[in-house]
């Protein structure tokens, strides 16, 4: 009985000092968006909106891509032709102001025609495959003749590409321009085209839909407004 007794003690003392058991997080989302927000900034306000979800934020799309083929997530968040590159549909489409692509500014520090702009070199974040972007990015200018391009991780590298003209134009979001001009002193010419849309950022699903997308739908507005769309469909 002593033996019994001393036994029963060691256990009670052992499963109080013993760390709370706590669910861990029911499903997975990586993400990759075209945001001046660093990573990490945005993995936490998403993670924070969404109990019970891991997020992962990656900052380059090699990286993304990479996680997705070893180990998949449940479901994956990132622009719309970032999910084409990579074989994968939309399950839910994000929209802003009723449209599902938003415009891309031709931004550069000389001035601009449209007749000159196959032989230009361009800067934009990167949304496809490296051997894709030529192709895509002459999609955007509505030329034939994939030009020379230089792909960027974040925004703020566009600016450089024309500070130091290692890009004589760059491919920026309208919703940046503001802050884009705002960051420099110097002088840009700016053309809207009419080919120069990109689709907003979508979901695919790959495993576990219910949770997520449940999750997603509930994020608020502010998260919304940092990936680019007000609302899903």
């Amino acid at each position: 009985m002593v033996l019994l007794g001393a036994a029963l003690l060691i256990g009670c003392c052992l499963l109080l000092l013993s760390p709370p058991i706590t669910a861990g997080p029911v499903a997975t989302l990586y993400v990759y968006a075209v945001t001046p927000l660093r990573a990490r900034a945005l993995e936490q306000k998403i993670e924070e909106s969404m109990p019970g979800v891991d997020v992962t934020v990656f900052g380059k799309l090699s990286d993304f891509k990479a996680a997705l083929e070893s180990t998949p997530p449940d479901a994956a968040l990132s622009p719309k032709p970032v999910l084409a590159s990579l074989n994968r549909t939309a399950d839910i489409q994000g929209v802003k102001a009723g449209s599902d692509a938003e415009q891309y500014l031709l931004v550069s520090t000389r001035a601009l025609t449209k007749e000159m702009l196959s032989g230009l070199r361009y800067g934009i974040v990167d949304l496809v495959e490296r051997k894709s972007l030529p192709k895509f990015v002459a999609g955007l200018l509505g030329v034939s003749t994939a030009p020379e391009v230089q792909r960027v991780t974040k925004i703020e590298d566009l600016l450089q590409l024309l500070q130091f003209q290692t890009a004589d134009a760059v491919l920026l979001p309208e919703r940046f321009r503001s802050d884009f001009e705002s960051r420099s002193k110097m002088t840009f010419t700016i053309l809207s085209l009419s080919t120069a849309k990109v689709g907003l950022v979508a979901v695919t699903f790959l495993s576990e839909r219910q949770t997520v997308e449940g999750a997603i739908r509930r994020l608020p507005k502010h998260v919304l407004a940092d990936l680019g769309v007000d609302e899903w469909k």
